[in-house]
């Protein structure tokens, strides 16, 4: 294998090589670099080094299931298209019963794990929650109940009277095992105020998120790109995570399993009617997750969202730093609603296909990333 220094076209990246190789920290500055340079290969040569370092060569996937409990949303995120108003035609919120008959479909055989993350509807309180928990964990106790934004996770506990460390115990209790990373969207205050009007300011993201790592609850994190951010509130959102991680850590807390870089959808939302957003590229998605594994030197796992970037393109992604491409899904619907092109779901082999196919051992896991050692045929 060539010297990583040899495969650096743009010099001004030599020292960050450097760095990459002693394993130390890139600073505010090499991130910005990391976005400027036209070198995108070398900036991936870096990433994969990383992720070379970090897991060789295995791929992570789960056998999951996509669900939305309700649409109905106070919010007014312009970059959504997923989100009803109260009496809307299109507004619902379902049931535990109703959850229950969509799992019990043929299609959901062997999901290991339920992903649900919604719209803030006030009409669902803590009791709704602790009843849909609990049915749902007697109608399938090994599937894996993953629910909850950050800031979903503080709008409940708020209209249900509760402090959300409270809230988040008595759903714990119900048979909550942990959260997803969404609705970070980008940190900058600024940009959070244009572009997700009405949602909780990025401190209360983090820290909701630090109570859940206090608790000992496994979560995600996130970042949405591609809007009308700039690279400097890219840097800012990822060393804010990496910030968070290192005070969980310190205190001897697990913290941030993975980061997602989320590709914005510019179909059928406000912000691409009033902004001209252009589709995210090939080259902008791989290199949102080379930067992310080259800055986030303390979360272990990158993903590569195919939902957001394509099958095809998360499978590149492997070589930029990602080591999980997600899992089955089976049935997406947030970022369809806003134009998605890719399937809603894939198959546990298609995804092993995926791997196998950009030169990776696939890995069936679990959410703390323990893995099976039955593989799909």
């Amino acid at each position: 294998m060539l010297p990583l220094a040899s495969r650096i076209r743009d010099p001004r990246l030599l020292p960050l090589v450097d760095k990459v190789l002693r394993g130390e920290r890139l600073t505010f500055d090499d991130g910005l670099l990391l976005y400027e340079t036209p070198d995108l290969s070398g900036v991936g040569a870096m990433a994969n080094h990383v992720r070379t370092r970090l897991h060789g060569r295995k791929s992570y996937y789960v056998v999951s299931r996509r669900l939305s409990y309700t649409n109905v949303c106070y919010t007014h995120c312009q970059f959504c298209a997923f989100q009803a108003k109260p009496g809307d035609p299109r507004a619902y919120a379902l049931s535990a019963e109703d959850i229950i008959r969509e799992l019990e479909k043929p299609d959901n055989a062997g999901v290991r794990e339920l992903h649900m993350t919604s719209g803030h509807n006030p009409k669902l309180k803590i009791d709704y929650f602790e009843d849909l928990f609990r049915k749902i964990k007697a109608r399938f106790p090994s599937i894996h109940l993953k629910v909850f934004t950050m800031i979903e996770m503080d709008y409940y506990a708020r209209i249900s009277g509760l402090s959300t460390e409270a809230f988040l115990d008595r759903c714990l209790a119900a048979g909550l095992e942990s959260c997803p990373g969404g609705g970070a969207e980008i940190f900058d205050e600024e940009l959070r105020e244009r572009i997700c009007i009405g949602k909780k300011d990025a401190q209360v993201w983090l820290d909701t998120a630090a109570l859940c790592h206090r608790k000992g609850i496994p979560t995600n994190c996130t970042m949405l790109y591609g809007h009308i951010e700039e690279a400097r509130h890219r840097v800012d959102h990822l060393l804010r995570l990496r910030d968070l991680q290192d005070r969980s850590r310190a205190a001897g807390y697990e913290g941030f399993l993975a980061f997602i870089p989320l590709a914005y959808q510019n179909e059928e939302n406000e912000l691409s009617r009033t902004h001209v957003i252009h589709e995210t590229t090939g080259t902008q998605d791989l290199r949102e997750i080379a930067v992310a594994r080259l800055l986030l030197d303390n979360i272990p796992h990158i993903k590569a969202y195919w939902v957001m970037i394509s099958p095809g393109l998360a499978q590149i992604a492997l070589s930029y730093g990602a080591d999980d491409v997600d899992g089955t899904v089976i049935a997406e619907e947030i970022a369809h609603d806003a134009g998605a092109k890719t399937p809603q779901g894939l198959t546990q082999g298609d995804l092993e296909r995926l791997i196998r196919e950009a030169g990776y051992e696939p890995l069936e896991r679990d959410n703390l990333y323990n893995t099976y050692e039955t593989a799909a045929v």
